[in-house]
């Protein structure tokens, strides 16, 4: 399980920015979050992303379910989650919702302090075409 608190995130002027890196299945991921919408439709969007997938061999595929979570902190009910199983590849290397939460919402339990609290669960089901993480930095594949 990986946690992102993203500090002061109504004041951020970012199009898009990206959580530090973390490691589940052995391979490497980061979360994308447009706080403003993707399309600029006044809805946090939210993606997980496979890291470095541009280095990655011709012909990679990862087969994966995950969940992303923005965590009320009033009640876990409350929050908006998603499940999905899906595959990434150079193609598709991302894989979220344009409209995860109206921004009208994000003081009815979703920002603490100012701050907003991202959670994702990544279990890999199957890979092809991708050595572990480990592997992939003896090899000094560029992540």
């Amino acid at each position: 399980m990986f946690t992102w608190l993203i500090k002061d995130f109504k004041s951020l002027q970012d199009r898009r920015i990206q959580s530090q890196e973390f490691d589940a299945g052995g391979c490497r991921w980061c979360l994308l979050v447009y706080p403003n919408g993707k399309e600029g439709r006044n809805s946090v969007s939210l993606y997980l992303l496979v890291v470095g997938y541009k280095d990655l061999p011709p012909g990679w595929k990862i087969t994966a379910k995950f969940s992303l979570r923005i965590v009320n902190n009033f009640s876990e009910s409350l929050s908006e989650q998603g499940t999905e199983e899906t595959w990434f590849n150079r193609d598709y290397p991302a894989c979220g919702r344009n409209n995860w939460l109206h921004r009208s919402k994000l003081n009815n339990g979703f920002l603490v302090n100012g701050d907003l609290k991202i959670v994702a669960e990544v279990e890999v089901l199957h890979k092809s075409g991708v050595e572990t993480h480990e592997e992939m930095e003896d090899l000094d594949y560029q992540l």
